[in-house]
């Protein structure tokens, strides 16, 4: 018996696809899956925890680019290598004798450097004062524990604009601390005589262990 054409399946026609439709189609699905991963990527990296202290707020670099290759000088004439240093989120302080704030700020580092093991600190003077002048000033403020060390000739940091030595931290102040994170990256820069022993300096502290 014939079937009536109310019964009928419909039969759907076959759909041929093009090498280029094929190959739009795919890309499309690529770069959506991708953009699904960064997507998902960067909702993984932690954001930066704010720290305001005083009248000074931490100011994040963008990009955030590694760390400068430089050898920095001790009072005793021993140099370190600043890249060999990673593994521990550095704090990396501009000062100088003539500065009033650093008075405030070096026996802070001072602190930080002895209490807190996850973290490294050290202290650079960026006046052309001798070892004998430089060292004479760190004991009249007691330090006894923070590291210290001296660029006189400006081929670590420069407040000149032309920056002709191509120091690779730029000085908008004085004191000011640049923040590099346990991976190598230089994160951003406060400044001031900012309190490091602060909830919102620890939680900064959290993140730079992280990234």
């Amino acid at each position: 018996m014939p079937t009536s054409r109310a019964n009928a399946v419909p039969i759907r026609p076959r759909v041929e696809w093009s090498t280029e439709r094929r190959l739009i189609v795919t890309g499309l699905l690529g770069t959506l899956a991708a953009l699904t991963f960064e997507s998902s990527a960067k909702s993984e990296v932690p954001d930066i925890p704010g720290f305001e202290s005083g009248r000074y707020q931490f100011t994040v670099l963008r990009p955030q680019r590694d760390i400068p290759p430089i050898r920095l000088f001790r009072l005793d004439g021993t140099t370190t290598k600043l890249s060999t240093l990673r593994g521990r989120p550095i704090l990396l302080n501009f000062w100088a004798t003539w500065c009033a704030a650093c008075r405030t700020a070096l026996p802070i580092l001072d602190r930080q450097h002895k209490q807190n093991a996850g973290l490294q600190v050290l202290a650079v003077a960026e006046d052309q004062a001798d070892r004998t002048t430089v060292g004479r000033f760190v004991e009249t403020l007691g330090i006894r524990y923070l590291p210290i060390y001296r660029d006189p000739n400006g081929y670590v940091a420069s407040s000149d604009r032309d920056n002709k030595r191509n120091a690779p931290f730029a000085l908008y102040g004085m004191p000011i601390t640049y923040l590099i994170s346990g991976s190598g990256r230089v994160v951003g820069y406060m400044p001031g005589a900012a309190d490091w022993s602060s909830d919102a300096a620890r939680n900064l502290f959290d993140y730079l262990r992280r990234i």
